[in-house]
């Protein structure tokens, strides 16, 4: 039987390479983001075994629909994967508390409600949380300020998981170089298959929990 794995944040990059690594590995896959035209052909082109679920993980009861309806097609879920950014923040001078509120309600709280939607799941399979996290706001980030404020916040989010839910591995991926897609390869990044192979073996250690990886290019 085929695990139940599910991308939050399925976009042209890591979430797409992930989704499609999981999937070839041998997992079903539940598909989320909020628009559904990419994720609707992305599930069409992977076939079966892939679900693509129109989903904004700011929306709990949204959230919890989305669980369901994975859950329902292919059984308890074992995996879940938080790649939502919420985009990115602006210097001092344009930064706002709105702009700032929308990247948390993204990267926080609305990856609070994944892992509460799957938090039973995850303990029955003894399963794996996945942050695509970041060491960009490491030190400061003055072009960024909201980014700078809520990435520090998501990355406490993933420390306290990792000590709050017993038999499941959360690992909060500190990615430091920039991410480009598969089929784009860029001098000095990583390929966005890197990552996804990064978070298979993560996903796929039987003996071992990693808490916190940094994850850089070697060029």
């Amino acid at each position: 039987m085929s695990e139940t794995a599910i991308v939050a944040g399925v976009g042209q990059t890591i979430g797409e390479s992930v989704a499609r690594r999981l999937h070839r590995a041998g997992y079903d896959v539940g598909l989320f983001a909020r628009s559904g035209s990419f994720i609707e052909q992305l599930a069409t082109d992977l076939g079966d075994g892939a679900l693509a679920v129109p989903t904004d993980i700011t929306d709990t009861e949204a959230v919890q629909q989305g669980v369901e309806a994975v859950r329902a097609a292919f059984g308890p879920v074992s995996v879940l994967v938080l790649n939502a950014t919420g985009g990115g923040g602006r210097p001092v001078e344009q930064a706002t508390v709105d702009r700032l509120e929308s990247i948390f309600a993204v990267r926080v709280a609305g990856s609070l409600a994944c892992v509460q939607a799957v938090r039973e799941d995850l303990q029955e399979t003894e399963g794996t949380v996945i942050f695509s996290g970041t060491t960009f706001a490491d030190g400061g980030v003055t072009g960024q300020v909201e980014w700078g404020a809520v990435a520090p916040a998501a990355e406490g989010l993933a420390t306290s998981l990792a000590a709050a839910l017993e038999r499941v591995q959360v690992t909060y991926v500190r990615i430091g170089s920039s991410v480009a897609p598969a089929d784009a390869a860029a001098e000095g990044a990583l390929s966005a298959d890197q990552v996804a192979d990064t978070y298979l073996d993560l996903i796929e250690r039987e003996a071992v929990t990693t808490r916190t990886l940094d994850l850089y290019s070697r060029g």
